[in-house]
């Protein structure tokens, strides 16, 4: 097909010229002479269906292509979530995969870094220069010179970046959405309650699509009040194809009520019962006076809270963990122990209300307990005085009052006490808990906070519950168990990682089995354990930021100094697999410091952006989703798990999960098997063609081959049984041991009170048995509230505090390239309240310039209402016209509009390494429009698709 340019202009101009035309009486229509056999030809349509990878939702499409060129894209209304529904993200994929970024070929820099100098080069030459570079660095300078970096960008490739990593020997994998966006909620969850529950609106959508005439404890639907929090969740925005919807749906036609608790009027907020436009950094005071006010009314759920959460056990106050009942009684036999050794139970120490005395407390189902245990109460254990875990977060609430809380978060105390009176009175309810804790120093004790309001309340396992396990694997026929964490993979092959839910001895036993098998493979089994193990404490930031294991990733603030100042190692060379680090990635201007320092720069990713042109040497180009064949995890929509299939293919543009297999093969090939780590783990998580990852996916949906499903156009998706997915109050379904299954925590119940906090921090458990890291300070194991380290309250130099949000137009950083996105939102705003902007002399529209300790970025003033005085927000941004070529020059775009520039990383969260991404201080002033920033309609031009649609040429691997 012959390449075609089309500009907006260009066709209205065209149109117009018809139009004036026939506007004419009795003039001929003069018409472009055209090859006859085209214009009597008709356009080959065909439906296809896919995903969208515009964002995380991944929602079920459908997609019309005319010869071969994609024209249409709608929802697919068979979607159990969007329903039909659609977003801009999605709609725009047009333009994304016809974009004339979208680079079609390999590309090797040959200028200068920031001079956008490229030349095309074959994928055999691209790999082999990939592999001769991460060669070269492993050989000159060890295996720690290597690392990798992904998400936070669109990215197609997560936690897969393992394969490399530890292929040679690397321990560095930059996750840029990890640190900053659900790790901490994830670690929560998963260690607290014992399954990965990340909040998100598809409780919502459960609720109103599956369980709309469900029963529980006695009340139907009708009967029931149904409350739901948006704790900083904006599903309009981050879920706008089904999260939105979902919740008007629940309002609508089941008179759910909510709350939201966010310092801007959103449109969940403008529709919400009660709004808390609570002060950016304070939200933990907040849930304090929530927990306290639950407490002091007596309003908590008491049978859940006494039988189903750790609350009732005793803390040694010497070590912060709850006793065991063999501590006190070296002669107690527990009830619940396993005579096989495989599952462990164990029996803790509470203060027994029948006998006024500290009695065992095994694990039994409520009914059937020997003590009454009390939640608050503090008693003489072993000679020492000792507190339940219920009476030291009483103790930790007990300040927050609502007027003190009001005070710190600047509420109106009568708000408070309206919200919180909401939510107790309701039969049903969850906590949506958003970004905002994962983006700011209190990310580790903010979703502690949310599981303490809904486990007092017993909202865990129930319908709206944020806290709700599903799919068949949950109903275990045994104790349930859980691996270390979500992303667990290379720890356990490496004979790393406590099993929660099995014994020590059954531990051991599976962890011997696996260096057993690599002896088996004639390698030492030990000394790979040993090394991967020291890796893991060499990973930077990994000793005082312990809860970066959970995701496999690095401390972003340490590796950036590690790479500036070569200590305690540099890291050398970069495989980037995800898109703008200038747009995801703070302290900008510092990060681009550091990637100067690199010695060589790999980026895959479907098209150059700023961060390309300033600092990578080596571009491959990889499929956008509609080129894109896969079947993994963020497909899921409910109960069916979608697959994504190609509808096009542009150029040489290649699968994600490919191009990484190939450059990893051709540096062991250089290095030798001998000389890497684990020759064989990039093999894993990647395909060595694309064929190959077909045949893989296919196999795991259960079919025979790809083509099969693709035939198959109407059962694209592998489904569970509703009856399966979604069961509520598994806890108390009995197991083979004949007591209540609980919960897949070390106690078997809700640990609200997280020692799984504590252990971490002292020897790395779960994920470093059995060695132990060294310790750090404990990280705390409730929630408590620390004041920014830049708070509004005492800084007379940035007196305002600034906070940032999502938009329904952009996926972190992408999609900045759609010409139509962009003429809708084509620069950042910065919400204002009119009180504000007065003082500084701002009116509507005005440009202003935003500045923290960090650097500067500007942004259009939008005057409102709705967010409150000394209260900024504004979105993430970039610009990426700063290296098009009507640009007399070229620059990284991070100065003109990046709100990560002025971010911070020199105050971290101490568990998960968090930088503070909301909830610093800046200061303001007007400004005139800054160069270099598009506006109009007409200059978006340069990025208008070409419809460039390049013969499909043999597969490369």
């Amino acid at each position: 097909m012959t390449n075609m340019a089309i500009t907006r202009r260009g066709f209205m101009k065209a149109a117009a010229t018809a139009t004036a035309a026939l506007g004419v009486a009795g003039a001929p229509v003069l018409l472009d002479e055209v090859d006859q056999a085209f214009a009597d030809s008709t356009p080959k349509r065909e439906k296809h269906k896919t995903a969208c990878h515009g964002c995380t939702n991944c929602c079920p499409v459908c997609v019309y292509t005319e010869d071969g060129v994609v024209v249409k894209i709608e929802g697919d209304p068979d979607g159990p979530l969007n329903k039909g529904g659609v977003c801009l993200k999605c709609l725009s994929q047009i333009q994304t995969v016809y974009s004339p970024r979208h680079v079609l070929h390999p590309m090797k820099r040959v200028g200068d870094r920031g001079q956008n100098q490229w030349e095309a080069i074959s994928w055999d030459e691209a790999t082999d220069l990939a592999g001769e570079q991460i060669a070269t660095a492993v050989e000159k300078y060890g295996p720690y010179s290597y690392w990798s970096a992904r998400g936070g960008g669109g990215a197609y490739i997560e936690w897969e970046t393992w394969g490399l990593d530890y292929t040679f020997g690397g321990c560095n994998s930059l996750a840029s959405g990890a640190c900053q966006c659900a790790m901490p909620r994830d670690f929560v969850s998963t260690t607290s309650v014992g399954f990965n529950c990340c909040v998100d609106m598809d409780n919502v959508d459960r609720w109103v699509g599956v369980v709309d005439n469900a029963e529980l404890d006695g009340k139907r639907r009708d009967d029931t009040e149904r409350v739901f929090v948006l704790w900083g969740s904006q599903p309009h925005s981050s879920k706008a194809a089904h999260g939105g919807h979902g919740l008007v749906d629940a309002r609508s036609n089941l008179g759910v009520k909510s709350v939201v608790v966010d310092p801007y009027l959103t449109a969940e907020a403008a529709k919400a019962d009660v709004w808390l436009p609570v002060r950016p950094g304070s939200d933990c005071a907040l849930m304090l006076s929530w927990i306290r006010y639950i407490i002091d009314q007596k309003a908590y759920d008491e049978p859940f809270v006494k039988y189903w959460t750790n609350l009732p056990f005793l803390i040694n106050p010497d070590t912060r963990l709850a006793y065991r009942a063999e501590e006190v009684w070296p002669d107690y036999v527990n009830p619940a122990a396993d005579p096989d050794d495989v599952y462990d139970t164990p029996a803790y120490v509470c203060f027994d209300a029948r006998t006024n005395t500290i009695q065992p407390f095994p694990f039994t189902a409520p009914g059937d307990s020997p003590v009454d245990p009390v939640v608050f109460a503090t008693a003489t254990v072993n000679g020492k005085e000792a507190k339940t875990a219920g009476q030291i977060y009483w103790e930790e609430a007990e300040p927050w009052t609502l007027e003190a809380a009001a005070e710190t978060c600047w509420l109106k105390p009568e708000k408070i006490q309206e919200a919180i009176e909401l939510y107790i009175n309701a039969d049903f309810g969850g906590i949506s808990n958003g970004v905002f804790s994962d983006h700011q120093e209190n990310s580790s004790t903010a979703p502690l906070g949310a599981l303490a309001i809904d486990s007092l309340l017993g909202f865990v396992e129930t319908p709206l519950s944020a806290f709700q396990n599903h799919g068949p694997a949950s109903l275990t026929p045994d104790r349930p168990t859980v691996r270390t964490g979500v992303f667990s993979t290379s720890f356990e092959r490496y004979g790393l990682g406590w099993t929660t839910g099995l014994t020590k001895g059954e531990n051991d036993r599976l962890l011997d089995d696996i260096v057993a098998g690599w002896d088996a493979k004639g390698r030492d089994g030990e000394e790979m354990r040993r090394y991967f193990f020291q890796s893991r404490c060499d990973t930077m930031g990994a000793n005082a930021h312990k809860g970066i294991h959970q995701w496999q990733t690095c401390a972003p603030r340490e590796l950036r100094e590690g790479i500036t100042t070569g200590e305690p190692y540099r890291p050398r060379v970069m495989y980037e697999m995800s898109g703008n680090k200038y747009a995801v990635m703070g302290p900008a201007l510092e990060w681009k410091k550091a990637y100067d320092q690199q010695d060589f720069i790999i980026q895959q990713y479907p098209m150059m952006t700023s961060f390309t042109v300033q600092s990578v040497d080596l571009f491959l180009p990889t499929t956008e989703w509609l080129e894109y064949d896969s079947y993994e995890a963020p497909a899921t929509h409910f109960n069916r798990h979608y697959a994504r299939c190609q509808v096009t293919h542009l150029g040489e543009t290649v699968n994600p999960f490919v191009s990484p297999y190939q450059v990893a093969k051709a540096a062991v090939e250089k290095l030798g098997e001998d000389n890497v780590f684990d020759p064989d783990a990039y093999k894993q998580p990647f395909f060595e063609s694309i064929e190959a990852a077909r045949q893989f996916w296919a196999e795991d949906m259960g079919r025979e081959s790809w083509q099969e499903m693709l035939d198959d156009i109407d059962h694209r998706y592998t489904e569970t049984p509703v009856e399966e997915y979604l069961v509520y109050k598994q806890y108390e379904g009995v197991v083979s041991d004949g007591l209540p299954r609980g919960f897949a925590t070390i106690s078997r119940k809700v640990d609200v009170y997280s020692e799984a906090m504590i252990r971490l921090a002292r020897t790395g458990f779960p994920y470093m048995y059995p060695y132990e890291q060294p310790s750090c300070d404990d990280y705390d194991p409730i929630c408590t509230f620390h004041e920014p380290t830049e708070s509004p309250l005492n800084d007379a130099e940035y007196p305002l505090v600034i906070t940032t949000g999502r938009l329904p137009h952009f996926h972190h950083g992408t999609m900045r390239h759609a010409p139509f996105i962009r003429e809708l939102m084509p620069a950042p705003e910065l919400r204002i309240n009119p009180q504000t902007a007065a003082e500084y002399g701002i009116e509507h529209l005005d440009w202003v310039k935003i500045t923290s300790r960090r650097g500067s970025s500007h942004a259009r003033a939008y005057l409102t209402q709705g967010i409150a005085p000394g209260v900024l927000i504004t979105e993430r941004f970039w610009n990426p016209e700063c290296y098009d070529s009507t640009q007399e020059t070229i620059t990284p775009g991070i100065e003109e509009c990046g709100y990560n520039i002025m971010s911070a990383d020199s105050f971290q969260n101490p568990c998960f390494a968090t930088n503070s991404y909301r909830a610093f201080t800046v200061k303001i002033e007007k400004c005139d429009r800054p160069e270099r920033i598009w506006v109009e309609s007409k200059e978006f031009e340069p990025f208008m698709p070409t419809l460039q649609n390049e013969p499909v040429t043999e597969e490369v691997f």
